[in-house]
Parts: C-alpha cells; structure tokens; sequence
C-alpha cells in the first residue's frame, strides 16, 4: 500500500478493525460530523483576529512537521482541532513562504491520480521552533 505513513495506518485500522470498505464509509462520515461539531464550538473570536494568531499557526505547522511529515489538509484539519480555521488559499501560501525561508522542506507522492506535497522540518526550524517555544513560555509566565 503506497502512501503517507499515517494514512496507510489509518487505512489498516478501519480495514481490519471495522470490517471493510462499507463501514470505513461510516466511519469517515462520522468522523465528518465529528470535525463539524468541533467547528461549531471554534469561537468566532480566532477569526476576527488572525492576523495575530498567524505566529501560532506557523509554530503549530512547524511542531508538527517536528514530529512527522504533514501535507496541507491533513494541517487544516489539525488546526480545526485547535479552533483555527483555515482555507486552502490561506495555508497553503504560508507552507510555500515557510519553504522559500528554510523553515520546512517538501517532497511530492503520487498515489494514483492524486499527488501530494509532504513538508517535515529543517534545522532552521527547528531552531525557530525552540526559540519560539522559550519565548512562550516568558510570555506564559509574564501573562499569569
């Protein structure tokens, strides 16, 4: 089975877990209706000011490709998890601008018709991220 490492999981689990390619269809539309549940509670709040919350969605796309490589919806999806919402149009740019400064490196796979584009972490980033993470933390301690 070719494909991303998480996806390929995925795709044994629901097979040998859930009985077949019928109950994987109900399972990814609960899981739909899972991820809509989580958008109704997203508090309106991230969205009127993200401009400011850009850093933290950087910081989240960079603690992420830390610990495995990420392609941009799965990342959409993850930081629908975290109240974020973010088109296509508004992630995918800031991957790209990510790229071009050194902080993330990409390769393509192809998985039939469909080619996605996998980014994981440079030493720059993570350099970035540890520093990032420092400065979080005075501010956390400054905050409370």
């Amino acid at each position: 089975m070719s494909g991303h490492p998480h996806l390929q999981a995925a795709r044994r689990t629901v097979w040998n877990d859930h009985g077949g390619h019928d109950n994987w269809r109900i399972k990814a539309r609960d899981a739909r209706s899972d991820m809509n549940e989580t958008k109704k509670n997203v508090p309106e709040a991230t969205a009127v000011h993200h401009d400011l919350l850009g850093g933290l969605v950087r910081l989240h796309v960079l603690h992420h490709a830390s610990e495995h490589e990420i392609y941009g919806q799965w990342m959409i999806e993850e930081l629908a998890t975290h109240g974020y919402r973010l088109s296509a149009g508004t992630l995918y740019p800031m991957l790209h601008k990510m790229e071009r400064d050194g902080y993330l490196t990409s390769r393509r796979e192809r998985d039939g018709r469909t080619v996605r584009k996998f980014y994981k972490i440079t030493d720059k980033g993570r350099e970035g991220l540890a520093v990032a993470k420092r400065q979080l933390r005075e501010f956390r301690d400054e905050a409370e």
